[in-house]
């Protein structure tokens, strides 16, 4: 997870966790797994996994899980249960201080979400009287709080605990008229050039609905959606329309404005085309136009491409996958190109199931070899969790392996053992089996050793075992390697499961004999004792 992977540890987790929930170390598994569902957004299944939970599960890990189910219930707009699992954190597990604090402010923000303004008010003064003097950050989202549900007045009682280039300052001076909006974006953009933060653009976008200016509104929301929590997709969903529909309006007015016909697919691309290098947001504004009604589908086509390029070509690149993931069609009704391209900026992120999404039966672009997009396919596929329906891909890939280059045979090796560690050893077996017979010598091992790994899964020991010696000959190397006392390791644990008392002796003793593996040595001995 912390290797900035939550889908594929999430994968890990479905595998992993014991069944039983009497398990010695289910708890921790179901911990980690809430949190890895809030980390991928995946709300709703965290919410059925929190309904379900032990009362017996130890003090600490069921006080974390609540809170977690307590986060994602807010983050899906469920209030009223996100306050059900904070009374049940703060009246019968007794958190520490701190920890009480912060569901404190969960309560909070869980009101704010359910628009019951005067009771978060009331709650945050009762905040701020128990844990007085609050923090700038604890002030500034009190701001940012009351400011959303317009009660700018209340929000006045914490103007003087912000920080004073904060975001929510800017924000408050703007809604209270101590500065213009002129003033308050000048402010903003001197602190976007230090760093990029979706609360300098919110000032930017707020004081843009101030003076009535669309373009700038535009820009602001460009940066909001790029900038976006991946955790809160229902948010994004939001910020997708908000920013498609300022599209629309800006082209419908400047369409007017410069006699553009409707239906005038040419004329509406070319005035786009031309403002691409001296006003990319305003060409923007016409081809998302084109992209949602351009009349033929070429001009739809061409226009999605063009807006996708544009915003990846100023940074903008998670804006413009967010465009097309929440508020648009269906992939099928989007231009193979831009399907590809979507794909490669989610890719590019650690987005293998939004990557899948807009690859799945997505033929191989013009500039991508054929296997290599197989391969490509197979990977997105096994990192976004293998289900019955996108297996497809993997046996598609299976089924050319023998017509594979060199050059990507270890590529696939590697990925039989990836999706055999990913819980399938049935698409491992197949892999494995159809690369077997074009590897070559050193590869060959790899795959026997793999091979060997799914048929102790399958607990089949003695074909295990075969495969494991078969990986562990040396190819002609004089001194054992790491694969092949690896290997002999396992076949000699396998020999023993399947009753093959002597051989598995033979292989334990010679590990003690040729290994410099301490931890080897001991393990050979221990089993030695057993036999």
């Amino acid at each position: 997870m912390d290797s900035g992977a939550p889908q594929l540890a999430l994968n890990r987790v479905l595998q992993s966790q014991p069944r039983d929930v009497a398990a010695p170390d289910w708890a921790e598994w179901e911990t980690l797994r809430l949190k890895l569902l809030l980390r991928t957004g995946r709300h709703e299944e965290a919410l059925q996994r929190a309904a379900a939970l032990p009362a017996g599960m130890p003090a600490a890990l069921l006080r974390e899980s609540l809170n977690l189910a307590g986060r994602a219930a807010v983050a899906a707009g469920r209030g009223e249960l996100a306050r059900q699992y904070a009374a049940r954190v703060l009246w019968q597990l007794r958190p520490p201080a701190g920890e009480e604090r912060d569901v404190r402010l969960r309560v909070i923000e869980s009101l704010a979400a359910d628009k019951k303004g005067d009771d978060a008010f009331r709650s945050m003064l009762r905040f701020q009287q128990d844990y007085r003097p609050i923090d700038r950050n604890t002030a500034a989202f009190f701001v940012e709080t009351l400011l959303d549900l317009g009660m700018v007045t209340e929000a006045v009682n914490w103007l003087g605990s912000l920080d004073e280039t904060s975001a929510a300052k800017q924000l408050l001076r703007l809604k209270t008229g101590l500065l213009s909006a002129d003033a308050v974006i000048a402010q903003a953009r001197t602190r976007l050039v230090k760093r990029k933060t979706r609360g300098h653009w919110r000032v930017i976008e707020q004081a843009a609905l101030q003076k009535q200016d669309l373009e700038l509104q535009i820009e602001a929301l460009e940066n909001l959606l790029h900038l976006g929590d991946a955790a809160n997709p229902q948010q994004l969903a939001v910020q997708s329309r908000a920013l498609w529909q300022a599209y629309l309006d800006v082209a419908h007015e400047a369409g007017n404005r410069n006699h553009l016909l409707a239906g005038d697919d040419v004329g509406w691309t070319d005035f786009a085309s031309r403002r691409l290098g001296g006003n990319a947001p305003s060409a923007r504004t016409f081809f998302a136009y084109l992209a949602h009604q351009g009349q033929t589908r070429e001009a739809r086509h061409n226009a999605q491409l063009q807006l996708v390029f544009s915003l990846e070509a100023h940074g903008l690149e998670l804006a413009a996958l967010r465009l097309f993931q929440y508020a648009h069609p269906a992939p099928e009704a989007i231009d193979g190109q831009t399907r590809y391209f979507l794909g490669v900026i989610a890719e590019s992120h650690d987005l293998p199931a939004i990557a899948l999404h807009f690859w799945q039966d997505l033929s191989a672009p013009p500039n991508v070899e054929i296997n290599e997009w197989r391969l490509r396919l197979a990977a997105v596929t096994l990192r976004a969790g293998i289900t019955d329906r996108n297996a497809a891909v993997l046996k598609d890939l299976i089924s050319v392996v023998k017509t594979l280059p060199a050059s990507l045979l270890k590529r696939c090796v590697a990925l039989a053992q990836d999706v055999l560690d990913a819980g399938r050893p049935d698409l491992a077996r197949e892999l494995f089996e159809a690369l077997l017979p074009v590897v070559d010598v050193t590869l060959g091992r790899t795959v026997f050793f793999g091979l060997g790994h799914v048929h102790e899964s399958s607990g089949q020991p003695h074909t295990a075992a075969d495969y494991y010696l078969r990986a562990a000959l040396p190819a002609g190397r004089r001194a054992p390697d790491a694969l092949t006392l690896r290997a002999r390791l396992f076949a000699a644990l396998n020999l023993a499961r399947a009753g093959y008392r002597d051989d598995a002796r033979a292989q334990f003793e010679w590990l003690i004999k040729n290994s410099r593996d301490a931890a080897q040595i001991e393990l050979a001995r221990q089993e030695l004792k057993k036999l």
